[in-house]
């Protein structure tokens, strides 16, 4: 397995990253020494990976295995008191491990979880999407959702290791690995613009992609997350760059009540963030419209989800987490702008702007219909 170090601030902790590697990671899980091991998934990677770790692990060390049913309706701080107290019955203590396997909405249960349970608690990644393990482990938040918005309840803490293999990513259905593949994008446009070539002829609309080519994906994705945390691991400054067309569409996400992927969401976002950026004269035609060509051959259907109304999509908006940062009228959002290619709009400490509600409306509406998507097919892009 090959080894990354990633570090955000004083806060360091490695990433192991192979492929058909399952001995491996339950070495390493074996190494931490822990009284137990407590395994958290659902569903879905029980049925395809969870189990037969949990019983290739369980050969060697005390081992219990936590299933929770698929969906964002799980993500609550509901299950996070079920987990822990079944896991209280079991026998937890305080030189246990937490193993979070599965995609973010798992890792983000474990990881509360383990950050809760006598007060901290060792954490491990084991990450089976593309958007888990490109993106949200290389992060110390662990949050929930509550009824009006997502990730509102939470706190930060550090996983002690991430443990990926690479092959458990060709059991993804295509619309999961686009998206992830949509957060890739948005650090490429953001932060990593070095990628965009590499996207520009690499990514692919049928979602297939081999264990090598995921590894150069991965890779790009985590070293991204890095260069911008290094000197902000609680994301709250400079780093919020990484909530790019996450105001829009997280609300996109909650309105579909978990009918649309995160990454699709996202990446709906971001075409919406970049036409207000047009707009306002911040962000030029031509980088406006390399945000279509990348979702595009990423096979994102630039278009708001069926059911989910702009009404819906706008009473989301003011429960967006970033609220706060900055002093607005009821009728502003605060969002992540670009002014141009990794150059994000606003004060450099905080890329924070604020925009009307009716602007942000008014993109949505043009950008998310029917007829401006077939216009782009028309168009080529």
């Amino acid at each position: 397995m090959r080894k990354l170090q990633l570090q955000f601030e004083n806060e360091r902790y490695p990433i192991w990253i192979g492929a058909r590697c399952v001995d491996e990671i339950i070495f390493n899980l074996c190494e931490l020494e822990a009284s137990s091991y407590h395994l958290v998934t659902d569903n879905t990677v029980s049925e395809l990976h969870a189990t037969a770790l949990f019983d290739q692990l369980a050969a060697e060390a005390p081992a219990s295995l936590w299933v929770v049913e698929d969906g964002e309706a799980t993500k609550s701080v509901r299950t996070v008191e079920h987990l822990a107290q079944d896991m209280v019955r079991a026998g937890i203590d305080r030189r246990s491990v937490i193993v979070a396997v599965g995609g973010g909405l798992i890792g983000n249960l474990a990881g509360l979880t383990a950050a809760l349970l006598f007060r901290g608690l060792r954490l491990v990644h084991v990450p089976t999407t593309l958007i888990a393990a490109a993106d949200s482990v290389a992060s110390l938040k662990q949050a929930v959702n509550l009824s009006q918005g997502k990730n509102l309840l939470g706190c930060f803490h550090k996983p002690t290791a991430v443990l990926i293999d690479l092959h458990f990513l060709q059991t993804l259905p295509a619309a999961q690995i686009r998206s992830g593949m949509c957060e890739i994008i948005k650090n490429a446009l953001t932060v990593a613009t070095e990628n965009i070539a590499m996207l520009e002829s690499g990514l692919k609309s049928n979602a297939s992609y081999t264990n090598a080519e995921f590894m150069l994906i991965v890779e790009a994705g985590l070293l991204a997350k890095q260069k911008v945390m290094l000197l902000d691991k609680y994301e709250r400054k400079q780093a919020l760059v990484f909530e790019y067309g996450h105001t829009v569409g997280h609300a996109i996400e909650l309105a579909a009540h978990g009918r649309v992927p995160h990454g699709e969401a996202v990446g709906l976002g971001m075409v919406v963030a970049a036409e207000v950026a047009s707009r306002l004269g911040l962000l030029s035609e031509a980088d406006l419209q390399l945000h279509h060509r990348l979702l595009k051959r990423n096979g994102l259907t630039i278009r708001l989800p069926a059911g989910v109304t702009i009404a819906a999509v706008m009473a989301l908006l003011r429960t967006d987490n970033k609220r706060g940062y900055l002093s607005a009228r009821p009728d502003q959002v605060a969002m992540i702008l670009l002014q141009g290619l990794g150059v994000p709009a606003g004060p450099a400490e905080r890329p924070l702007v604020l925009v009307d509600a009716s602007l942000i409306q008014s993109c949505i509406e043009d950008c998310l219909t029917e007829v401006v998507n077939v216009a782009l097919e028309e168009e080529g892009l």
